[in-house]
């Protein structure tokens, strides 16, 4: 019994005192006298046996907290190909004249660590005029090949720092950042567009426009030809499953009665089927990697998971608002709690049983992705925010 009380004293102590970037503090005593050699251990075999148990959970819980690789430079954002490539965002300020403006530079970090530069941000976007661009996400190709940077365009008038034009724009790269541009266009960029992503054959790209409801285009920039996808349609969230050539959304203007619908959609047939009707949404559509369950939250509180084949009993959890991503398995989500835009922990939630289990012993994150092999989780730090690479458990 008295070492079972000293590990639930060490658990409670190691919950609270080790906390991710919290000093130990130990308060030093006058010694009352240098006690005989081996004392302590014949003395209390119980605290002896304690502390062996320490050491084992002490060492298992801080290997955990080990990264496997970090990148240390600033990464506003970041994707993760098929083949646990990762592409960085790492934001680059100028300043000319009076105007500081922000071009992103775009690397490439290899899955044992190794990294290439492959998108200098002044040599893509030269001066004058003074223009910037932040880039808001990335997106591979589904073959690892390609990638669609989504970025905020602004051209500054250096007679009026005022006056601004430009807007959401997509940029197309090859995987050596070399620029891909659309066939027969008149402007560099895919203007008035947001989100884009590759499909599976590495030749088209599709993209969202407008403010909300959104509409879905489609553009192979080989040739430039663009088309409208679901013409007369619009959609509130759609979420991407491009290797396999189709997406979720949700709509109201999807059928005849104009209810609130989850659809699926092909994007090479353009065809489309409805899966549910909603009665609430709240947002944070996602799918997961076999494109089996799609999940959202119902309300501020609620995530909720459809089956897409068996869609009738969708299965209900109370986690609290962040943002999920599915586990490789599935029965499972990993949450970063809080709003979107702030850092939060990681918790696994189950989707059977509700249960909650907190990750990387509550270390704070400002963004995450779990790599598609289910093995690793890419997080970048609050603050400076350095990317790092940790096993997934």
């Amino acid at each position: 019994m008295i070492v079972i009380a000293e590990i639930a004293r060490f658990r409670e102590f190691h919950r609270v005192g080790f906390r991710q970037g919290e000093p130990l503090k130990i308060e030093k005593k006058a010694p009352i006298g240098r006690p005989r050699s081996g004392n302590c251990i014949r003395q209390f075999p119980a605290l002896a046996s304690a502390f062996v148990v320490f050491l084992g959970v002490a060492s298992a819980s801080f290997g955990q907290e080990k990264p496997r690789f970090t990148f240390e430079e600033d990464v506003a954002a970041f994707a993760v190909s098929q083949d646990s490539k990762i592409a960085c965002a790492v934001p680059r300020m100028k300043r000319i004249k009076k105007i500081v403006i922000e071009r992103d530079d775009i690397w490439v970090v290899t899955p044992s660590g190794g990294k290439r530069h492959i998108l200098e941000g002044d040599k893509f976007m030269p001066v004058p005029p003074p223009s910037q661009y932040v880039v808001d996400s990335l997106a591979w190709s589904p073959d690892g090949r390609r990638i669609a940077m989504n970025m905020t365009v602004q051209v500054i008038s250096t007679e009026d720092t005022s006056a601004i034009t430009g807007g959401k724009q997509i940029a197309l790269l090859g995987e050596d950042g070399q620029e891909i541009k659309v066939a027969g266009s008149k402007s560099r960029f895919i203007e008035d567009a947001w989100n884009g992503a590759w499909l599976a054959d590495g030749q088209t790209v599709v993209y969202l426009t407008g403010i909300g409801p959104f509409k879905i285009m489609r553009v192979r920039p080989a040739d430039g030809k663009s088309t409208e996808l679901f013409e007369g349609h619009t959609f509130d969230a759609v979420t991407w499953d491009t290797k396999k050539n189709q997406a979720f959304a949700v709509g109201r203007n999807l059928s005849v009665s104009g209810r609130l619908a989850l659809v699926q959609l092909d994007l090479v047939n353009e065809t489309v089927r409805e899966i549910s009707r909603l009665e609430e949404f709240y947002g944070r559509l996602s799918v997961s990697s076999s494109g089996k369950l799609v999940g959202y939250f119902e309300n501020g509180d609620t995530i909720t998971v459809v089956d897409v084949v068996n869609p009738q009993k969708p299965t209900r959890v109370r986690a609290g608002i962040g943002r999920f991503e599915f586990a490789r398995d599935e029965p499972r989500v990993l949450l970063k709690r809080g709003p979107e835009e702030k850092s939060g922990d990681l918790v696994w939630v189950g989707l059977t049983n509700g249960s909650f289990r907190p990750i990387l012993h509550d270390l704070l994150v400002h963004d995450f992705r779990i790599t598609p092999d289910g093995e690793s989780i890419v997080v970048t730090d609050p603050g400076r925010r350095i990317l790092k690479v940790y096993p997934l458990q």
